[in-house]
């Protein structure tokens, strides 16, 4: 009895489960990978455009703040344009923001050159007309400007828009408006243009030859706009509004997103942009067109 019950206890039991190392197979572990990938390549497009979205809204908010300051000023001046090249004016006046602020900033020993870099533009529109108005140095700056994290001497810019050149900047002399009261279609002349300068900072305005009104079928770059948001840019206006733009041109967008510092030897000409230089133009103010 004592035997069988041992026999009993020890012989196979139907109950037991069987156990075995459980893993992928190459087939199976093939198949996760190419959901992966399919995956990856459905959200990383849904992404990038979400983060192009993101920094566009940066940058309309910034510009909706210095076009806000650009106002402000003109009614604190009598009507007057702030200076929109980044030095002195002829007649003494302060610019909006200066390449070389008069007064050196102080550098934090051990700072690198191109925190140097930052430091001198942020000090430059501190010292410069506007910032009373909009305490902010940084709302000249757009995440989406790659200059920013380059190196200074190697394309590094912290600025990433200009003034245009009409509106009392670098051609004053020659189509220059200098007063608020003579611009008479202020929802469509620019103030700012996103510039890319793959040279280093800003210098000056932003100039384009505007062509003749009022179809501007003749309009030509001449300074490089930007494409910090995929193929567009934003732009604020003489009244206040703010609004990004998509470029339409193939040229144009290859000028604007273009790093090579020698591009301007060949910018595309008024053939190569028929739509997106005259728009340019249309809001580019002038004496006779302001």
């Amino acid at each position: 009895m004592i035997m069988k019950k041992m026999a009993a206890e020890n012989g196979p039991n139907p109950r037991r489960s069987t156990w075995r190392a459980v893993g992928f197979t190459l087939i199976e572990l093939l198949v996760v990978i190419a959901i992966i990938t399919i995956l990856a390549a459905m959200l990383l497009p849904a992404l990038a455009r979400a983060k192009q979205k993101a920094t566009s809204a940066v940058c309309r908010s910034n510009e909706k703040q210095l076009a806000t300051a650009w106002i402000m000023y003109c009614d604190d001046n009598k009507d007057m344009l702030v200076n929109f090249d980044r030095k002195d004016a002829p007649n003494g006046d302060r610019p909006w923001c200066y390449v070389a602020p008069p007064i050196p900033p102080v550098f934090p020993p051990g700072s690198s050159a191109t925190d140097q870099a930052r430091i001198t533009f942020r000090e430059g529109y501190k010292q410069g007309l506007l910032y009373v108005y909009a305490p902010n140095p940084d709302v000249v700056h757009c995440p989406g400007d790659t200059r920013g994290k380059l190196l200074a001497g190697s394309g590094f810019a912290w600025g990433s828009c200009s003034g245009t050149g009409t509106l009392n900047g670098e051609r004053r002399e020659t189509d220059g408006i200098y007063k608020r009261s003579q611009i008479r279609r202020p929802s469509r002349i620019m103030l700012w243009v996103e510039e890319n300068d793959p040279r280093g900072e800003n210098l000056g305005s932003w100039i384009m030859n505007p062509g003749t009104p009022p179809k501007y079928t003749d309009a030509s770059l001449i300074d490089s706009p930007a494409a910090f948001h995929g193929a567009s840019s934003t732009f604020n206006f003489a009244d206040g509004h703010c609004e990004s733009h998509k470029w339409l041109d193939g040229p144009t967008i290859a000028y604007a997103a273009s790093a090579d510092p020698n591009k301007y030897a060949s910018r595309p000409g008024a053939a190569q942009t028929p739509r997106d230089a005259p728009w340019l133009a249309e809001g580019y103010a002038s004496r006779s067109y302001p």
